[in-house]
């Protein structure tokens, strides 16, 4: 490729960016018969999670809601745009009723869709005579749980535990946790039971081979 060709599809590569990030609402107005200023590259290095598909922006209402969820969930970004974690085809939203950042997708079942809350009012165990159950689910790119995979749980107390034995304190990602409210009995929750089982056992045999075997003297 000639040099001139390779300058036209840098610069068709840059502006493609900076439209996505303006889309956002993460950069002002920008003249593209310019070259592109250092503080546009520092955008682009500062959001490249955003587009590669690895984060998610999301618009609030207004600039107050936008600064209380960035500070209270300790999430980045700019004016009333919230820069979120973002899973394989996980669309976000804020709800205006509650003020919280939400999200769906594709569950691993037929038609399941997994819902996601970002929120303090963290649920603990559903309503007292709720035919659910829930689940909690640590999602991959977690901050303040980076070392961990990606691992669901049947309690809240089984996952404190598995939290614990990492040194992972749960107040630094209960906001980023996938909470999953299932109807006792079915389906779902028998797939989730099954799921969390051969987890378990996996996990037994990753332990196992491990272990240092005994010398025989």
């Amino acid at each position: 490729m000639a040099k001139s060709d390779l300058r036209k599809t840098q610069r068709k590569i840059l502006k493609a960016n900076i439209l996505k990030l303006q889309k956002a609402g993460l950069i002002g107005a920008v003249d593209f018969r310019k070259k592109a200023t250092p503080a546009i590259i520092r955008k682009l290095e500062k959001y490249r999670a955003v587009l590669v598909g690895k984060a998610a922006a999301v618009q609030a209402p207004d600039l107050a809601t936008a600064r209380r969820l960035r500070k209270t969930l300790g999430l980045k970004g700019s004016g009333k745009t919230i820069i979120v974690p973002r899973e394989k085809g996980e669309r976000y939203r804020v709800e205006k009723t509650t003020g919280d950042i939400v999200s769906t997708r594709k569950g691993y079942g037929e038609g399941e869709i997994i819902h996601k809350r970002l929120s303090k009012n963290f649920p603990v165990e559903p309503r007292p005579g709720l035919d659910k159950r829930y689940y909690y689910t640590i999602p991959e790119k977690t901050p303040g749980a980076a070392k961990l995979k990606r691992t669901t749980f049947g309690s809240q107390n089984e996952l404190l535990f598995y939290l614990s034995k990492y040194g992972v304190k749960f107040e630094d990602m209960q906001d980023y946790l996938e909470v999953e409210q299932i109807r006792r009995g079915g389906r779902a929750d028998k797939r989730r039971q099954k799921m969390i089982y051969e987890e378990r056992q996996k996990a037994k045999r990753r332990f196992k081979r491990r272990k240092p075997k005994k010398r025989k003297l």
